[in-house]
Formats: C-alpha cells, structure tokens, sequence
C-alpha cells in the first residue's frame, strides 16, 4: 500500500514539474526584428512575432504589403528612434536602441565598448543578450541578424550608407525601399506574409506562424 502511495505521489510530483516546465516555455518569447529594426515579441505558444509586425505594417488589413505600407512602417518607428525630434538618428541613438530597444543583439564586448561613450545608459540596461560565438562565417548569429529577414547586424545603423554617424529620415526610407525590392523576388509589388523568408530563430525555435 505504502509502495502505491509512494508511486502515486511521484506522479503528481511529475506532473507538476512537467505543468512548470510548460508554463516556463510558454512564458518564453520569440523575438523578430523588423526590416527597419523594430523589434517585436510573442509567448512561445503564440505565433511567431514575424506575424504580428506584418500585420501591423499591413495598414488596409489586405494580407499584403506594399511598398508604402512599408515605408510608412519604417517612417513611423524613425520618430521613435529619433529621440531629440531633430529628423535626424545620430550616433547616440543608436546606442541607445541597441542597449535599451535590442539589447539581445549586443555581445558583453560590444557592450564594454558602448559604455565609454555612453556610460548613463549602459548603467541602467537590464538585460544584456547572451555573448555570441567567436566563428559565425555566414553572420547568422551575428547581432540582429538572428531575429531578422537579413544579414545585418545592426540594422538601424546599416542605413547610413555614407558613414557620417547621421541617418535621415530619406536615407531610412530608402533603405526600406532596398529590403522591399530584396523580399519582392517576383516583382509582384506587395509581399504577402508566406513570401517572407524565415528568420534563424524562427528556424531554431520551430516556430509556427
């Protein structure tokens, strides 16, 4: 009898460690970051976050994305990284969005290097991303390139096409419109959600959308 309890007990201690590790996964989140480099989560259990910036963009709600759709998303989170409202996202801003916005992208070493320049923010940071390995030839693990449709590592700061630590609101938009063309393989004009390319981390966490 005391062997049956004991086994019965066991079981109910099982499965309540199975109902926690559950509940652990499902309060994890995805992570996507946008074209422009806003970054959007979801619960594990939820579709993956890729889903929810495409329907955001998607302003007239017709399961397609259009050009302007896409310019207008990117054009929006520009206000939200143009922190000072001078039009323009200096170098400054940057770190900020890469330390406060997307600290996942960072590496311990990046962060020692941001802290010199930028000490108050990196003071109030909580949480730094996991280091990323040293050999990463295909730059998959590399900074947002992760989380994101495209190989950039920084994807706010790869707007600057002519390095003058300044982005403008034209050279954001014209980076937008270059991922458009880049996804819109078929020149069809708008993309739809099943054209988007899957992210590594999508890949990694068996993510379904």
């Amino acid at each position: 009898m005391r062997k049956i309890l004991l086994v019965a007990a066991g079981a109910v201690l099982l499965a309540s460690v199975s109902a926690r590790a559950q509940e652990a996964l499902e309060a994890a989140e995805n992570l996507f970051i946008s074209p422009c480099g806003e970054p959007f989560t979801a619960p594990r259990s939820d579709p993956y976050p890729v889903v929810k910036w495409f329907n955001g963009a998607d302003a007239n709600h017709d399961g397609k994305l259009d050009i302007d759709e896409m310019r207008n998303d990117a054009a929006r989170f520009f206000q939200v990284l143009d922190r000072n409202g001078d039009g323009v996202i200096d170098s400054q801003e940057v770190d900020y969005y890469e330390i406060r916005v997307v600290p996942q992208i960072l590496t311990p070493r990046e962060v020692g290097a941001l802290q010199a320049r930028f000490v108050p923010v990196v003071m109030q940071a909580t949480h730094i991303g996991p280091d990323q390995p040293e050999s990463d030839p295909l730059g998959i693990r590399q900074g947002a390139s992760f989380y994101s449709l495209f190989m950039e590592p920084e994807p706010v700061r790869s707007a600057d096409r002519d390095f003058d630590q300044k982005i403008t609101l034209k050279e954001f938009l014209a980076h937008s419109d270059r991922h458009f063309h880049a996804l819109d393989r078929d020149n069809k004009g708008y993309l739809t959600l099943a054209d988007l390319p899957k992210t590594a981390a999508e890949k990694d966490a068996k993510a379904h959308r």
